[in-house]
């Protein structure tokens, strides 16, 4: 099918280990899992960085981030994509797509620039960012945006009840109206969504919980819970087990909500008839360290398989058999399959050498750190990671790291970095040195997000 209809959505810190799809014990995802029983899942995907703002940027660009400049959230440079780089939605907005765009978290929007060639589009605040003539929104809607700012601080309140729920549930809520709208226009539609309920802080339902006979929560614990959690996540505190084991459960949880979210999606393309000839994709952006690394250990705990190896979903036009693949894949990838549906998913995505990552450490905060850049290189068994100061680590299949003795596994690691390296651009250099200065409701969210301190 030359120019089937899109739907694109990043499941923001989603980790591999806690989907059902991929053997979690507990039935997390059960509408992901419906879709991967006919669909094609990548075993071995991995993210361009492992944190969400150069990770979409590379997602919409088909560039990794030292090519398109977005590296580190608050170094010398932009955060914004600079305007010579073409995104995804751009190219089909010039090849006639109607596109709309539903965004969770601030980094994703007007901020980056990744809101560019959407004829509409919502921001993690409900502020209506481009406003098209589709009319999907409610005139509640126009109130939420025209509160934006109070929405915005309100959120980080301890009613938490606003903190999540109410901004994923309408942003579904209006990406739903816009695919039925949608589904009786001859033009194609793109439509791509962020939803961040995998993200800390954690506020999931109650019957989230109870769906996976967990035990619900009282009107305090999530409030203590996510404190403690933002003071592991700043580095100012450990993780115990106990309390480790119980944030995977609010984890779990808020999956499962989230997970609802997403088959509301699907079943409206399918109530619409627009499910068997739609490109469906989903992804992570990236994994959450939870416990198992150490936050201030070398190589960084970001560049570790729970952070870089994510979930990929990817259910072509009229598929409807299953399929696992479980060659490396890399997410940059994603730009050309999906500009280009008649690119089969695997000749977009893998890469016999191994998949890179890119991580510029520390990725955000006000810091007088100096940057440093890591690379990996991962073949779905072994992980080859490297500072660009030379310091190189090599870990086995079973995440321990190998001895020195491996001196011809990591030389054959090494001069396969060498080479992917060599291959890259530096299409960014456009990009300004001013950084933007931040809104205060922006930069609320990313404190409460564990961003800034």
């Amino acid at each position: 099918m030359k120019n089937p209809d899109v739907l694109f959505v990043i499941l923001d810190s989603v980790r591999r280990d806690r989907v059902s799809a991929y053997g979690h014990d507990r039935p997390t995802t059960p509408n992901l899992d419906q879709l991967a029983s006919e669909a094609t899942l990548f075993e071995n995907a991995y993210t361009p960085a492992p944190w969400t703002l150069p990770s979409h940027c590379s997602m919409f660009t088909g560039l990794f981030p030292s090519e398109h400049s977005i590296t580190n959230g608050f170094s010398d440079q932009s955060l914004r994509l600079p305007e010579p780089i073409e995104t995804l939605t751009e190219r089909f907005s010039a090849d006639g797509y109607r596109t709309a765009g539903f965004s969770n978290n601030p980094w994703v929007g007007s901020l980056s620039g990744l809101d560019r060639g959407f004829d509409e589009y919502v921001e993690w605040d409900l502020e209506i960012g481009v406003d098209g003539d589709t009319d999907i929104s409610t005139t509640r809607d126009r109130l939420y945006s025209a509160a934006h700012g109070l929405l915005a601080q309100a959120a980080r309140q301890p009613v938490f009840l606003l903190k999540r729920r109410l901004f994923t549930s309408n942003l579904v809520d209006r990406a739903t109206r816009w695919l039925r709208a949608t589904a009786r226009d001859e033009p194609p539609a793109f439509t791509f969504l962020n939803l961040m309920e995998a993200h800390s802080p954690y506020f999931p339902p109650k019957d989230a919980f109870e769906a996976l006979d967990l035990s619900a929560p009282g009107p305090i614990e999530p409030r203590l819970l996510n404190t403690k959690l933002l003071a592991y996540v700043l580095g100012r505190s450990d993780l115990p087990p106990e309390r480790r084991e119980r944030v995977l459960e609010f984890y779990d949880a808020s999956l499962r909500y989230q997970d609802r979210k997403l088959g509301q999606l699907l079943s409206v393309l399918k109530e619409t008839g627009k499910y068997d000839d739609t490109l469906v994709v989903i992804v992570a952006d990236h994994g959450k360290t939870l416990g198992e690394h150490d936050r201030d250990g070398t190589p960084p705990h970001s560049t570790r398989g729970v952070n870089t190896n994510v979930p990929l979903i990817v259910k072509q036009p009229g598929q409807d058999t299953p399929e696992r693949v479980s060659d490396p894949a890399e997410l940059i990838g994603l730009f050309d399959l999906i500009t280009d549906p008649e690119l089969s998913p695997v000749a977009a995505l893998c890469r016999e050498e191994g998949a890179l990552v890119e991580d510029y450490v520390p990725h955000t905060g006000r810091t007088s750190e100096p940057t440093t850049r890591w690379r990996v290189l991962a073949d779905g068994t072994h992980r080859y990671i490297r500072a660009e100061d030379g310091r190189e680590f090599l870990f086995g299949p079973d995440g321990r790291q190998l001895s020195e003795d491996q001196e011809s596994l990591r030389n054959q690691f090494a001069e396969a970095l060498e080479s992917r390296v060599a291959k890259l651009s530096e299409r960014g250099n456009e990009a300004k040195k001013n950084p933007e200065k931040l809104s205060r409701g922006i930069e609320s969210q990313l404190e409460d997000l564990g961003y800034l301190e």
